[in-house]
């Protein structure tokens, strides 16, 4: 049975530890401003990325990788023989999966492309899932399935105190957008069925709270595998979950 080698992109938060330990390649997306590159994710302090949006016309979006930065990626990893499985964030946030499609069929390897359907913490669960199946000796086949139990059973939240990556994603008009940046609302959005869906939009920040507060409340009566608090710019909401969790005596991993 051939070797099975791990492609993914940047979004996943994986420790270098991770990375290193199950052989993992990690595709850089690049950073675009108005078109051009402006540096890649990881390569960048979350604390300067979250700047960029407070410069009127320089809002920065996570670009994807090129195909064929990606041909060259499969052809080198799988000049051994190996098969490729290569994981990627939602399309609905990245064409890097697209991308990866186009490049699979230009490569000389075998390439298995996935798209995670997820953001960033959910793509770093089905990354390691897979790892671990394949240091477990485990098909091609069976590895898909464990991915697959794990995106079913992954929920995504999150908060944002401003709309400005909001309305650069379109998740929300301009128009609506600068009103409701003027009424300084803030939003809870969950990320299900390859989509946005806003939770609860208040001008009361007591609103946002009080949803983490009922979540938590939920999730310390059900059985977490792991949990991820990720954050950008300013880090009193990650810090505020972190104490609600601490108080609940929800183990974190």
């Amino acid at each position: 049975m051939h070797n099975i080698k791990i492609v993914t992109d940047s979004a996943a938060h994986l420790s270098p530890n991770d990375i290193n330990h199950y052989h993992i390649t990690v595709m850089n997306s690049p950073i675009l401003i108005n078109g051009k590159v402006f540096g890649y994710v990881n390569k960048i302090s979350s604390e300067k990325f979250m700047q960029m949006f407070d410069d009127d016309g320089r809002a920065p979006i996570i670009g994807e990788i090129s195909v064929e930065a990606l041909t060259h990626t499969y052809d080198e990893l799988g000049a051994d023989g190996s098969q490729i499985l290569s994981i990627h964030l939602s399309d609905t946030l990245s064409n890097t999966y697209k991308n990866a499609k186009s490049a699979a069929t230009k490569s000389t390897s075998q390439v298995t492309v996935i798209n995670s359907r997820v953001t960033a913490a959910g793509l770093a669960y089905q990354v390691m899932t897979a790892a671990e199946a394949i240091a477990k000796g485990q098909r091609m086949i069976d590895v898909l399935a464990s991915m697959e139990q794990v995106r079913d059973k992954t929920k995504i939240f999150f908060s944002a105190p401003n709309n400005s990556q909001l309305v650069n994603r379109r998740v929300i008009g301009k128009i609506r957008g600068t009103i409701e940046k003027r009424l300084n609302v803030s939003y809870v959005i969950e990320f299900k069925n390859n989509d946005f869906s806003f939770v609860t939009r208040s001008r009361q920040d007591e609103l946002v709270n009080q949803f983490w507060h009922d979540q938590l409340t939920i999730m310390h009566h059900e059985p977490i595998v792991q949990l991820s608090i990720l954050h950008s710019g300013n880090p009193d909401r990650a810090n505020f979950l972190y104490q609600m969790l601490s108080v609940k005596g929800t183990r974190k991993m």
